[in-house]
């Protein structure tokens, strides 16, 4: 009987031991996990950083191309009005002026 008491006491130390050792694998694979998603969170964020980067500075590239582009068509609209003689924009002020004059 006492080695039947000694046979069960053993077996529960076994199974306390194999718990415990379940148990802290179980820990060191949360600590592994949680490592691998921090990492991957910040891998996530650096390329949306990234991205985020990159877009911006094509927006910033487009927009200055845009200002540049109206720029130029302003100036050759100015010149286009430069161009235009005194005595032509005399005549179409007269016009305009006895237009409404009629009225």
């Amino acid at each position: 009987m006492a080695t039947l008491v000694e046979n069960i006491v053993s077996l529960e130390k076994e199974a306390d031991a194999i718990v415990k050792e379940a148990r802290a694998e179980a820990k060191e694979i949360e600590k592994k996990a949680q490592a691998e998603a921090g990492s991957y969170r910040r891998k996530l964020a650096e390329a949306a950083e990234q991205k985020l980067s990159a877009f911006q500075k094509e927006t910033e590239e487009k927009h200055k191309s845009s200002i540049a582009q109206a720029e130029r068509e302003l100036a050759q609209a100015l010149d286009a009005v430069d161009q235009i003689s005194g005595g032509v924009l005399k005549g179409q002020i007269d016009r305009i002026v006895s237009r409404f004059s009629e009225f």
